[in-house]
């Protein structure tokens, strides 16, 4: 009889301890959150800076050549709107580039050059969790460059383009963050003649090819 008692009270023990135990299991499961990888983040970004748009241009008349200045400093704005992959190890984004510049005949401004580019970036973003974070890129896609001046004549081209960009990033408070760049794009090469005129209202042919624009920049970018 006593073997009895005693060994029903040893089961009874163990299913108490048993029953205890899967219910702190449960107690831990509950207060413990899932922690879920961080996705994909949208974001919308602002650049602006200087650039540098590398041409070839021969500026002629009868009497002869006229200088020209082939490479000037001028200003862009970009726009970028994309998404980090997940870790923001990565992005990918549309942006549109609006450059322009003013070139020279004889010392003396003649013509803007104004180019627009539609490109797809692509970027790895090097130590994603440090304060500051380094990348590197290409991007590829459309431009269209054009003369803005009171002459008769103009030059346009537009073409596929292709190019390299790197930087550093960092964040200034939670989704938003601030970032410094280079960029460069080869631009369509095709040389064009048009007309323009000098100084004294004499005819000018021009031949004018782009080679390239390089850009640095300073830009905000929020994420949502």
């Amino acid at each position: 009889m006593k073997r009895k008692v005693i060994a029903s009270g040893v089961l009874l023990s163990l299913f108490s301890m048993n029953a205890w135990c899967d219910e702190d299991v449960t107690a831990q499961m509950e207060l413990e959150p899932a922690v879920q990888a961080p996705g994909f983040q949208y974001f919308v970004g602002l650049r602006g800076g200087v650039n540098l748009i590398g041409s070839d241009n021969t500026a002629s008349v009868t009497t002869g050549d006229i200088d020209s200045d082939d490479d000037d400093f001028g200003a862009f704005g970009a726009l970028d709107l994309g998404v980090y992959t997940p870790n923001k190890q990565g992005r990918i984004y549309y942006s549109f580039e609006y450059h322009t510049t003013t070139t020279q005949f004889d010392d003396e401004d003649a013509y803007d050059i104004n180019v627009g580019l539609h490109l797809l970036n692509a970027d790895h973003i090097f130590r994603s969790q440090a304060s500051v974070k380094p990348f590197v890129g290409l991007h590829i896609g459309y431009a269209f460059a054009e003369t803005d001046s009171d002459f008769s004549g103009s030059y346009d081209d537009s073409g596929v383009v292709f190019g390299i960009q790197a930087g550093l990033g960092w964040e200034v408070i939670d989704d938003l963050g601030l970032e410094v760049g280079l960029r460069h794009t080869v631009l369509p090469s095709e040389r064009r003649s048009w007309q323009a005129e000098n100084s004294a209202g004499d005819s000018v042919t021009v031949e004018t090819q782009l080679k390239g624009v390089t850009s640095a920049y300073l830009g905000a970018t929020y994420r949502f």
